[in-house]
C-alpha cells in the first residue's frame, strides 16, 4: 500500500505543468498556423484571379445544339474584383509581417479583416448569382449551369474564412501571453512562403500561355499546367502544336524544380518541427501516465517516480542511474508513440482526402458518370500521380476541384511517405535483415538463438521500438565507483584518432601542448586546467561531428556522468557529498525531456562550458607563478 505522502508528492509531480510542454500545444497557433496562411493565402488569392478568368455561368441552346458562354454582369465582376484586392492587401501585409516591417498588432487586423471581407464578398456573390444566373433559364428552352470560375471562387471563399479564423487563434494566444506579439517564422519558413508563391505564378503564368498557344480555353489550360507540373499526366489535354511541345521541355522541368523545393521545405519544416513539438508533448504525457499507473496500481513509487528520497541502502548513484533508466524508458516509450500517432494523422488526412475527393468525381458528373469504385480507383491514381488517363475529369465542376485537390494533395502526400518511411519501411527493413540472417545471410548469432529471442520478446523491441545506437546501461552494474564510469567514458572519448594533428584547430592543439608542458615540469594545477580545456574542445569538435551527420545518438549512463563532470569543471557546483553529480533526471531541463537531442543539448553545454572557462583564464585565472613558468 502506497503511503500517503508518497501519493501526495506523486499528485505534485503529475500536476506540474513545464512550459515547454505548454509551448508545443500552442506551437500550431504560433508557427503552423501563420505557415499556413502564408502558404495557402496566395493559393486562394490564385483562385481568385481564376474565378476573374472567364464568365460563370454557360447554356446549351436546344433549338441549333449550340454552347455559348453567358457574359457577367458589371456587379458581378466588381464585386469580384473587391474581393481579390482585399485579399491581395491582406497577402502583401503578411508577408511585410513576417518580415517585421509592419508590426504584429497593426497587422494583424488588417490581414483577418482584410480575408474575412473577401470571404463574405465571394460569399454572397456566389449565392446571389447561383440563385439568379442558374434559375433564369429554366422557361427559355435552354439549359445553363455554372461554370469553372464559378467554382474557383467558390473555393477561395472558403481558403479566406479558414486562414482568417486559423490567425484568430494566433492573435488568441499572442495576447495571452503564450508567445511573442510576432511571428517566429525563421528564413526558411519564410522561402517556403516565397516558393508557393512562385510556384502559383509559375502554374497561371504558363497556362496563359499554352492558352494562346493551344487555343485552350484559360482554366482548361490551367488543368492541363496543373497535372502536368504534379506528373500526373492524364492525358486528355495534351499541345498539338510544335512551339507548344517545344515550350514544354523547359516548362516542365521548372516546375518540377520548383515543386521539389516545396516538397523539401514541407519535409524540413512542417515535418521535423512538428515532429519535435509533438515528442514534447508526448514525453510529458508518457512520463505523467506512468506515475499515475504506479498509483493507481499500488506499486511502490521508488520504482517509478525516482524523484523520491532514495532509502537507507541505495547511494545517490544508485538513485540517479534509476533515474536515468526510468526517464530514458519514457522517452524511448514517447518516440515511438509519436512516430505512430504521426503516422496515423497522416494516413487519417490522405485517406479523408482520397474518400472525399472520390466522393466530389461522383456525384457531379455531367458528361460522364463513374460508380463510386471507378471514383476511388480515379482518385487513387491521381494522388499516387500514376495518371493512367481512362478516367479523367470531365465536366467544369471536375477540373476545378481536381486542381484545388491535387494541390492540396502535395503536403499531404509528403507527410505520408515520410511517416510511412519512419516507422513501416524501418520496420519491414529490420525484419528483412532478420530473415536474411535467418536464412541465407547468417550473422554472427546462430539460427538457434535468432529463433529464441522471437519467444523472450525481444523480436517485439527489435522491430517496434526506437533503435538505440549506442549500449544502454548495464543495469547490474549499479554499484560501480564514479571514477570506474569516467575512465570508461573517457575511453569512448578517445577514440578520437591522436595521429590526425591537422584535423585539430589550432587552440585545442595549443592547449594539449600546454598540456604536456606543464606535465613535464610538474605542474599539477596548470596540467588539469590545461588537459580540462584540451577535453572540452575535443568532445565539442565530436558533438559537432555528430550533429553534421545528422546522428541522433544516445549516451549510457557512464557516458553521460563523464559528460556533466566535464561541463560541472572546476566549480563542484553539480556534485554532492559523495563526489557524484546531483542531477535531477526527472527535471523539466533534463536532456532526457526536452525537444533536443542528446547530441544537440551536450554541444550547447559543452560550448557554454568552454566559453566560461576561456573567460574565465582570460580574466587571469591562473596565479601570476603559473603564468610565468608557462611562457
Amino acid at each position: 500500500m502506497v503511503n500517503e505522502s508518497s501519493q501526495n508528492e506523486a499528485q505534485d509531480i503529475i500536476e506540474e505543468v513545464p512550459h515547454h510542454a505548454l509551448s508545443a500545444w500552442w506551437w500550431l497557433a504560433s508557427t503552423a498556423y501563420p505557415l499556413l496562411a502564408g502558404t495557402l493565402g496566395p493559393m486562394a488569392s490564385a483562385f481568385s484571379i481564376c474565378s476573374l478568368s472567364e464568365e460563370w455561368s454557360m447554356e446549351f441552346e436546344a433549338g441549333n445544339g449550340q454552347i455559348r458562354s453567358i457574359a457577367d454582369p458589371d456587379w458581378v465582376i466588381v464585386v469580384n474584383a473587391v474581393s481579390l484586392g482585399c485579399a491581395i492587401i491582406s497577402n502583401f501585409v503578411l508577408l511585410w509581417s513576417m518580415a517585421r516591417r509592419i508590426s504584429f498588432s497593426a497587422a494583424q487586423p488588417l490581414i483577418i479583416i482584410g480575408w474575412y471581407i473577401s470571404s463574405l464578398l465571394l460569399t454572397c456573390l456566389l449565392c446571389i448569382f447561383a440563385a439568379l444566373k442558374v434559375q433564369s433559364g429554366s422557361d427559355s428552352g435552354t439549359r445553363r449551369w455554372l461554370t469553372g470560375s464559378y467554382y474557383y471562387g467558390a473555393f477561395a471563399a472558403g481558403l479566406y474564412f479558414v486562414l482568417s479564423s486559423l490567425l484568430l487563434i494566433t492573435v488568441y494566444g499572442a495576447y495571452r501571453g503564450y508567445y511573442g506579439c510576432e511571428f517566429p517564422l525563421t528564413a526558411s519558413q519564410r522561402s517556403l512562403m516565397l516558393q508557393t508563391i512562385l510556384f502559383l505564378i509559375y502554374l497561371l503564368g504558363g497556362a496563359a500561355v499554352y492558352a494562346r498557344i493551344e487555343g485552350w480555353r484559360y482554366l482548361d489550360a490551367v488543368y492541363w499546367a496543373d497535372f502536368t507540373l504534379l506528373t500526373i499526366g492524364i492525358g486528355d489535354f495534351a499541345p498539338k502544336t510544335h512551339k507548344g511541345r517545344g515550350l514544354l521541355f523547359p516548362y516542365a522541368v521548372g516546375g518540377i524544380l520548383i515543386l521539389g523545393l516545396i516538397v523539401s521545405s514541407i519535409r524540413a519544416q512542417m515535418l521535423e518541427k512538428g515532429r519535435q513539438k509533438m515528442a514534447e508533448a508526448v514525453t510529458e504525457k508518457t512520463r505523467r501516465y506512468l506515475v499515475r499507473e504506479a498509483v493507481s496500481d499500488h506499486q511502490h513509487l521508488r520504482d517509478v517516480i525516482p524523484r523520491l528520497p532514495p532509502e537507507r541502502d541505495e547511494s545517490d548513484r544508485d538513485r540517479q542511474l534509476r533515474e536515468f533508466q526510468f526517464m530514458r524508458r519514457v522517452r524511448q516509450i514517447a518516440t515511438l508513440e509519436r512516430k505512430w500517432i504521426s503516422l496515423a494523422t497522416s494516413l487519417t488526412v490522405w485517406m479523408m482526402l482520397w474518400f472525399l475527393g472520390a466522393i466530389a468525381f461522383w456525384l457531379p458528373g455531367q458528361n460522364e458518370k463513374l460508380t463510386y469504385f471507378e471514383a476511388l480507383y480515379f482518385a487513387y491514381t491521381t494522388l499516387f500521380t500514376i495518371g493512367f488517363g481512362d478516367f479523367r475529369a470531365t465536366s467544369d465542376w471536375e477540373r476545378s476541384f481536381f486542381v484545388f485537390w491535387t494541390l492540396l494533395a502535395v503536403p499531404t502526400v509528403t507527410l505520408l511517405i515520410a511517416n510511412v518511411g519512419d516507422t513501416l519501411v524501418r520496420t519491414i527493413r529490420d525484419l528483412t535483415i532478420y530473415l536474411g540472417e535467418l536464412t541465407i545471410l547468417p550473422g554472427d548469432k546462430p539460427a538457434r538463438e535468432l529463433i529464441k529471442d522471437m519467444f523472450r520478446g525481444s523480436w517485439k523491441e527489435r522491430f517496434l521500438t526506437e533503435a538505440v545506437e549506442d549500449k544502454k546501461p548495464d543495469e547490474d552494474d549499479v554499484g560501480e565507483a564514479a571514477a570506474t564510469a569516467a575512465a570508461a567514458a573517457a575511453e569512448t572519448a578517445d577514440q578520437v584518432d591522436q595521429g590526425e594533428e591537422e584535423e585539430r584547430n589550432a587552440i585545442e592543439a595549443d592547449e594539449h601542448k600546454k598540456e604536456e608542458s606543464a606535465r613535464a615540469r610538474g605542474d599539477v594545477a596548470a596540467e588539469t586546467t590545461h588537459h580540462h580545456h584540451y577535453l572540452l574542445f575535443r568532445e565539442v569538435r565530436r558533438m559537432m561531428d555528430y550533429a553534421t551527420r545528422n546522428l541522433h545518438k544516445e549516451f549510457d549512463y557512464q557516458e553521460w556522468e563523464y559528460f556533466l563532470k566535464l561541463i560541472a569543471g572546476e566549480r563542484g557546483e553539480a556534485e554532492g557529498e559523495e563526489g557524484n553529480l546531483n542531477w535531477d533526471w526527472t527535471d523539466y531541463k533534463s536532456p532526457l525531456l526536452g525537444q533536443k537531442t542528446e547530441v544537440q543539448w551536450l554541444l550547447e553545454a559543452l560550448t557554454e562550458a568552454l566559453e566560461r572557462e576561456l573567460r574565465k583564464a582570460s580574466r587571469g585565472f591562473h596565479s601570476p607563478e603559473q603564468s610565468e613558468s608557462e611562457q
